[in-house]
């Protein structure tokens, strides 16, 4: 399988900074990163999300969901 870095969707990208937003930090200390299978008919993506003291790496197949997961580490202080 050969994974490529790929542009967010506009949804995700709006979602994303939504999440920050809402939690009270600066969305340009925040950086994603998607990765997805290329030429691969099965629907892998990832998203990497670096911040200056933290980064983690969600599952992205199922689009705008992962944002779900980030707000929740933004909530419980994983970012800092």
């Amino acid at each position: 399988m050969l994974v490529q870095c790929t542009l967010m969707a506009p949804a995700e990208a709006q979602a994303f900074e939504a999440a920050i937003r809402a939690s009270g930090r600066d969305p340009r200390v925040f950086r994603a990163q998607v990765f997805e299978a290329a030429n691969d008919p099965s629907p892998w993506r990832r998203v990497h999300v670096v911040a200056p003291r933290a980064s983690a790496q969600y599952e992205a197949s199922e689009g705008v969901a992962w944002t779900e997961s980030f707000a929740r580490h933004l909530a419980r202080g994983l970012f800092g």
